[in-house]
Formats: C-alpha cells, structure tokens, sequence
C-alpha cells in the first residue's frame, strides 16, 4: 500500500514540496544536518578547496503538521544551525509558520492543486569573521554583525500528479517578499595614511554613526594617542548600513520533483531555481568590486523507507549552487556577498511520524 506523506513544509524547505493531502491528522518529521570532513555531500566541500572546519555545519530541522479540516492544514518548523568559518562557530535560528489550503474542486483521483502561505525567517544573536576581509578595497581585520536577521512571507502553488502507483510528479512556483535588519557593525581595522598608524575597533550603529577605540599602541603623527576621531560617518569605510546590510527583496522560485515508489521505498529526486530582486545592496556589492549574487539553484535527493504504517526513515541530500543565497538571507550583505557564490552540499538523516 502506498504511503506517500505529505511534504507541504515551509520555506527554506521548498526543494521537495508536494500536494498530496496528508493522510493523517498530525504528523511529524525530526531531522539532523551535518557536513563535515566525514560528512561531505558529494565531495562538495574537497572540490570547493576548503580545509579544516570552515564550512562545517550541524544542525537539527523539527516539523509539525496537522490537518485542521478536510482541505485545510497547518505545519509548524524549527531549525537551529551551527556553522563553523575558520575559527568563527556562528549559531542561527530559523522559524517558519505555513497554512495550507488544498481545494477539494480542483482535486482528481491523480491530481492536488495546492496553495501555501508562509511566514518564515532567520536570526542569529551575532556573525563573527575574524579573518581578514576585503570591502570597498579596504582590508578590515574582523567583523561582528550583531542581531541580523530576515523575515518572509511567501505564496506557493503546488501541483502533484500520480501517473501510477509507482510514480509522482511535483511542480511549484513561489513569489515571495523578504527584509534583512542589523543593529550594528563592529570591526577591527587597521588605519594607516595622514600620519596614522593605528589599531582600532570601530562601532556603526544603524544611524551610521561612528565611534572607535584605540588598540594597544596608537600613533597619529607621531604622538601616541588615547582616541580616535573616527569622524560621524560611516561613509568614510565605505559602508552604508541601511544601503549594505538592511535591505528589502522580492524573490520567485520555480521547480519540481519525481517520486518514485516501490512497497515500503520511496525516492524524490527535486530541483529548485530562484531568483532574487533586492533594493540597492546588489548594486553597492558591484561597486565594491565584487559580484552580485542575484539567483541559486538547488538540487536535492530523497531516500525513504517506512519502517511501519506509522513510522517512515529518511536520508536526503541537497546541493545549493551559491550557499544559503536565498535560505538564509541575512548571511548575504555588502561585507560577506564575495564568499557566497561557492557551492554548497548538506546531508539529513531524519524519521517521519504520522500520529492520530
């Protein structure tokens, strides 16, 4: 008997949306994500050049779906990510809201239409890179960005055709409405010219207002010195927060999956494209002399096997052209956009359970 689950999360876990009705009222899917040395999805991270731990992740993925009435469902999702860059472990949050309205008129005995709503965003309490970074020709030693996060609303329309008791196809299309905030920047910096040679953590607030610290031994001609007159403006390390880290976007999506099942198997073979459309920020990542990262596409595999009529186990893999660009907005901005045009793969291993 095919026991194909409902797979309606929401974003950022589009890749294997699909719009048949769940056959239970609550269901639940955990989940464990990793890449790492050990881990490595397809050799992506040997094959991109990075060593060590930068790149690693771990993580954990939590949903929750239950079918308010006939044509009418819900689902809840958590993500908590842990992302290693050089020495830097960074630590993110993702929440996500969906409603689920599948019209009963335009159902077949083969055939779901589907629409979704959903809220979905990201939050981290700061971004750390202690390695040296170069924005607008300037080299700043490290950065924190404290409080960045995004939020989304997002409409889907999903389509799933059984052509036969072994074979499924999916299609999607998204339009969605995205905004990135930040608080503030911190940054060290090393300042040379006009008789300066000097240290300094510099602070810009989301005014753009500028204060700075000496580090250690200060010179600016000649004399040792206890403060920096950093002057009012950020302009001056040529970042603008509100141009360069908070921005708005609209973004679109398109794609689709095929399962395919035999008794108690099942895989999903998905692809997704995505296209983004932000205000100013790609503009200023140009004129930084960096590329603008304005799409992604995201390809993705699924193996299931269902141990019991209640209990399903999965593995599944997906690979992202150009990193997070798109699943977690905040990481891209005017000061990390040239590290994100890298591909990226990630490994879950994770249990469906379909409840009452």
């Amino acid at each position: 008997m095919a026991l194909i689950f409902s797979n309606s999360y929401a974003a950022p876990d589009d890749l294997f949306l699909q719009a048949t009705p769940a056959k239970n009222k609550l269901t639940t899917n955990i989940s464990l994500d990793l890449v790492n040395d050990t881990v490595d999805f397809l050799n992506l991270r040997e094959s991109e050049g990075v060593k060590g731990d930068s790149g690693d992740y771990i993580g954990g993925h939590l949903n929750v779906q239950y079918q308010l009435y006939p044509e009418w469902s819900i689902n809840a999702d958590y993500w908590h990510r842990e992302i290693e860059f050089a020495q830097d472990t960074n630590k993110l949050n993702t929440t996500a809201l969906g409603l689920t309205y599948t019209p009963e008129s335009l159902s077949t005995d083969d055939s779901d239409l589907a629409f979704k709503l959903s809220f979905w965003g990201n939050k981290a309490n700061e971004l750390s890179k202690s390695t040296p970074t170069l924005v607008n020709g300037r080299k700043i030693d490290e950065v924190i960005v404290s409080n960045p996060r995004d939020m989304q609303i997002q409409l889907d329309t999903i389509y799933t055709h059984k052509i036969d008791f072994m074979n499924q196809i999916n299609l999607f299309g998204s339009l969605g409405y995205s905004q990135v905030k930040v608080d503030e920047l911190d940054l060290m910096v090393h300042l040379t010219g006009e008789g300066r040679d000097c240290k300094a953590n510099i602070n810009i607030n989301s005014n753009n207002q500028v204060t700075g610290t000496p580090i250690g031994r200060c010179l600016i001609d000649g004399l040792i010195v206890r403060d920096i007159d950093v002057g009012q403006y950020a302009d001056q390390f040529g970042l603008d927060m509100q141009k360069d880290l908070n921005y708005d976007s609209y973004y679109a999506g398109l794609g689709g999956s095929w399962n395919w099942r035999y008794k108690q198997f099942e895989s999903q073979i998905a692809y997704q494209y995505q296209r983004l459309w932000r205000n100013d920020i790609d503009d200023r990542v140009s004129n930084f002399g960096n590329t603008a990262i304005k799409d992604n596409h995201t390809l993705g595999v699924k193996f299931s096997y269902d141990f019991t009529p209640q209990i399903t186990a999965f593995l599944q893999g997906e690979i992202y052209q150009n990193n997070f660009v798109g699943n977690i907005p905040f990481l891209y901005n005017g000061v990390t956009a040239s590290r994100l045009d890298k591909r990226y793969g990630l490994a879950s291993l994770g249990l469906n359970i379909r409840m009452f």
